[in-house]
């Protein structure tokens, strides 16, 4: 495999990050050696960062049921990864070492069924988001007892707050049926699952990059330790006016250099060039000011978030998505047994920051809320 030379990347890459075989390092050593040039870099260096997480977990594996990805055999690497369902909802440990990539559509529980009390996710016209993580994240998860309920109170009886690896990588993917009445965009990546095919319609990533020097300190400090990326099909109706005025911290890199990076990872003429970063976020205000929020979603799978009208991305005046505030209210208060409930806050918060849950009770963050470490999937799926 040829390895992406340092000048590709531009002459202020970080060495430490991009040197040596950075496509295939270790979760863990790859996000250590790259927290520098995530966090104290430019917004040309993160959007480098995102496009090689992008292609480090796009990597192509076999799968030969049901032809692949766009009939081509193979299939991106985190396709073969544990679902929520499968960190969640099984007993049965995961197996790493199949790399077999699934062909059964595995959603997850979307936020607005949550808010609304449905529960029916495998809707040829829903999200059909799909949550995978990889196996640094997925240990953490089962080895601390964090994905039932009762375990998340016995946790809590000892610790005072959940503290992600470094490495770990949580990802969650937007699928769309393709139905006669919707067929897939041109250029479109798809996939043949058991139920139908669907259309890939983008991807988020986030991944632990550093400790914070006080954990309990998650729900309000400025100090970052995720990297956030939501990369969108390009020709998605809405998405470019959406990137250039509602968006607030991108920078997009030349064609030649996205190339670059792609070929790398053994991806050029696979066709991931039809996605693109929306954004990259480290934190909950530009510059850690406190001052000016920062906006980053995906006019999809945070379609909840646009307004005036939620469905025409290109009308939107307003875009009140933010992955770093919105998964730094994942919390749990061990004297209610409750979690926080969901909801769509931007910049930063302070413990009097509060929500309505379904029965009408206002929760303040600051009422003995202890951090889950941005992972909404814990509050979630842990029942």
């Amino acid at each position: 495999m040829t390895i992406l030379p340092l000048s590709a990347l531009g002459q202020d890459a970080g060495a430490g990050c991009t040197d040596g075989d950075w496509v295939n390092k270790p979760d863990a050593a790859f996000a250590a050696d790259c927290a520098a040039f995530a966090f104290d870099g430019s917004l040309e260096d993160r959007e480098r960062l995102a496009w090689m997480f992008f292609a480090r977990v796009n990597q192509l594996i076999p799968s030969p049921q049901n032809g692949g990805m766009s009939g081509s055999g193979q299939a991106p690497l985190w396709m073969a990864w544990p679902t929520d369902p499968d960190t969640f909802g099984s007993r049965t440990m995961f197996d790493f070492a199949a790399m077999t990539p699934r062909i059964e559509m595995e959603p997850s529980i979307e936020k607005k069924d949550l808010n609304a009390g449905r529960v029916s996710t495998a809707d040829p016209d829903g999200a059909n988001e799909e949550v995978t993580r990889n196996e640094v994240s997925y240990d953490y998860l089962v080895e601390s007892g964090l994905t039932t309920k009762v375990d998340v109170a016995t946790f809590f009886t000892t610790n005072d707050y959940v503290d992600m690896p470094v490495g770990s990588v949580e990802l969650k993917a937007s699928w769309l049926q393709v139905t006669p009445g919707s067929p897939a965009p041109a250029g479109a990546l798809t996939f043949k699952f058991d139920s139908g095919e669907y259309w890939w319609r983008g991807l988020h990533i986030m991944v632990k990059m550093r400790k914070l020097a006080d954990p309990a300190t998650a729900l309000y400090t400025e100090d970052p330790s995720w990297f956030w990326t939501t990369f969108e099909f390009n020709d998605n109706p809405g998405v470019a006016k959406v990137r250039e005025t509602l968006i607030t911290q991108r920078a997009p890199l030349p064609q030649d250099q996205v190339g670059a990076i792609l070929e790398a990872a053994g991806l050029g003429g696979f066709g991931l060039e039809v996605f693109g970063p929306n954004g990259t976020q480290i934190r909950f205000t530009e510059d850690g000011t406190g001052e000016t929020p920062v906006i980053l979603g995906h006019t999809d799978m945070e379609d909840f978030a646009g307004a005036p009208n939620t469905a025409q991305p290109r009308y939107w005046t307003r875009f009140e998505a933010s992955c770093h505030a919105c998964h730094a209210t994942a919390s749990y208060d061990p004297g209610t047994g409750q979690f926080f409930p969901f909801s769509v806050p931007t910049g930063a918060l302070d413990p009097a920051y509060n929500v309505s849950d379904s029965a009408g009770t206002v929760h303040y963050l600051g009422q003995g809320y202890k951090s889950l470490d941005f992972m909404w999937p814990i509050a979630f799926q842990a029942h």
